[in-house]
């Protein structure tokens, strides 16, 4: 299963994901306005959505939950928008992940890039899609899992289409390392 990640587009869209291979679309906040949502609902065309409010969604904060738990290809995610870094996570993220068994964090704000094993969980932060982050890129990430509890993710730099980020993990008792 193929899951596109982007976060903080910011009601820009620099790329058409139409021309990405996926089959869920996850948004980690700061969207845009509404009308910026119905075209990224638009764009999933009736692909699995999953979507969170940032801290600049103020009117998308009346439809969108702060965090989300789900199961995405025999894997645990857990979405939000401020997690903070995973390395110092607020308390109350920190307890709904607990609570939910998340296995892979997904994560915005920052605007930077991020792939990491932190005590077996997998954080992802995809950057930023629509602004140019601390890094001075826009990107996105694309994880692909499979059955045996291998996943692999790429980050995408939008404006060279190269690859900045590609790592595997394996799940092995229930926690990822990096293989």
């Amino acid at each position: 299963m193929k899951v596109l990640l982007i976060s903080d587009t910011h009601g820009e869209m620099p790329m058409d994901i139409k021309d990405i291979s996926f089959d869920t679309l996850i948004h980690a906040g700061d969207i845009g306005d509404a009308s910026f949502f119905s075209a990224l609902e638009a764009a999933a065309g009736g692909r699995d959505l999953y979507a969170v409010y940032g801290n600049t969604d103020f009117i998308l904060s009346e439809y969108l939950p702060e965090n989300v738990s789900t199961e995405i290809g025999g894997m645990n995610f857990f979405i939000v928008h401020n997690l903070t870094a995973p390395h110092r996570i607020l308390p109350a993220n920190e307890s709904a992940m607990n609570t939910s068994r998340a296995e892979v964090v997904v994560f915005g704000h920052t605007h930077t890039p991020l792939v990491e094993e932190r005590g077996g969980r997998l954080f992802i932060n995809p950057g930023s899609f629509g602004k140019t982050g601390l890094t001075g890129r826009r990107s996105f990430a694309v994880a692909e899992t499979d059955a045996s509890g291998e996943i692999s993710v790429k980050i995408f730099d939008i404006d060279s289409k190269e690859v900045v980020v590609s790592k595997n993990f394996n799940k092995i008792n229930g926690l990822f390392k990096e293989i």
